[in-house]
């Protein structure tokens, strides 16, 4: 191709306004933070008002404000701010497409990924690979964050993926239980087990409690990369082996493999790489966020979690064409 001057300015340009995108990231965040949507609710407020509540500088938070609308965050009418319609269904406590949660661990993100350099240098994570268990709250947030995320693909997944056939369901590291909600209400003869830590199942306990099915839902306290009790007729990986190494993922698909019935499902969403591991982009990124957060892990190629699940016996490998937010992937196979 040949290079022109325009085609440099263009890139250039281009990368410039990359370089500058985190101003529009940290304003979502810290108004998020700082419960901007949930404050202004169904009415509007002015940048006194505000300032007022949250205790700040009026101007500072005018500023704040006034860039918000221009991202299309707030609605603007003389000196009164609005949430938009669109933002009070994921802005405002409650609605059922709240995004609350995972705004504030991006935040937390953005405080290890302040740090990349580091562990890109050094191989290490940039803070210590726990899980978020240390601390009740950061284990409330994690578990409601992926809550909120679960809520746009839980619907999809379920009614894409057929278990009529199954009445048994481990759920591995099924965290908020969202996914087994969902399989459990689009299957009336699915029973689903949730096989997660202690410190998160005491939320998931919570988040369950209000749901029609959760009576058909069982939870087990333990660490799937030890044991998996029981034999099931489907095993559900939401996003669990972006956070292991390669043979700590071997192992644990061989460990599903065991605790299915004959004919059994594994069924593996994540954040899938195209083999050549530079696309798709969010599934590419998301590697470099694991190597912040954990001790092995990445995200992984569609060859290499085929093998593994050859290598421990599975057949029927089906990579399912579903649009989903992301660049999510699902995976299905037979024992």
């Amino acid at each position: 191709m040949y290079i022109t001057k325009d085609n440099v300015d263009m890139y250039r340009e281009r990368i410039l306004e990359l370089g500058y995108s985190f101003f529009k990231s940290k304003v979502l965040l810290t108004a998020v933070r700082l419960d901007v949507f949930n404050i202004i609710g169904e009415s509007g407020l002015s940048a006194g008002d505000m300032s007022a509540k949250i205790k700040s500088n009026v101007c500072a938070t005018e500023a704040f404000l006034d860039a918000m609308v221009s991202m299309d965050l707030l609605k603007k009418t003389t000196s009164m701010y609005f949430n938009t319609e669109e933002g009070k269904e994921i802005f405002l406590n409650g609605r059922d497409r709240y995004i609350g949660d995972i705004v504030i661990l991006q935040d937390v993100m953005w405080d290890a990924w302040s740090r990349l350099s580091d562990s890109v240098t050094s191989g290490e994570p940039a803070r210590k690979p726990d899980m978020f268990q240390a601390e009740k709250n950061e284990t409330r947030n994690f578990i409601t964050a992926m809550h909120n995320t679960a809520m746009s693909v839980a619907p999809v997944i379920s009614r894409e993926i057929d278990l009529s056939d199954c009445k048994t369901m481990i759920d591995l590291g099924g965290g908020a239980g969202t996914y087994s909600v969902f399989f459990c209400k689009g299957n009336s003869n699915l029973n689903a087990t949730i096989l997660d830590l202690p410190g998160t199942l005491k939320i998931t306990k919570e988040l369950i409690s209000n749901s029609s099915v959760a009576g058909r839902i069982k939870l087990i306290e333990g660490d799937f990369n030890k044991e998996i009790k029981g034999q099931y007729d489907v095993a559900f990986l939401s996003n669990i082996i972006h956070g292991e190494g390669e043979q700590e993922n071997i192992a644990l698909i061989r460990r599903v493999y065991n605790a299915l019935n004959s004919g059994g499902k594994i069924i593996i969403q994540d954040f899938i790489l195209d083999n050549d591991k530079t696309s798709p982009s969010f599934p590419a990124l998301f590697s470099l966020n694991m190597l912040l957060f954990t001790e092995n892990g990445r995200t992984y190629s569609f060859q290499e979690i085929e093998g593994w699940l050859k290598e421990a016996g599975f057949h029927d490998l089906t990579r399912m064409n579903l649009e989903l937010p992301r660049s999510i992937s699902v995976l299905t196979g037979r024992k």
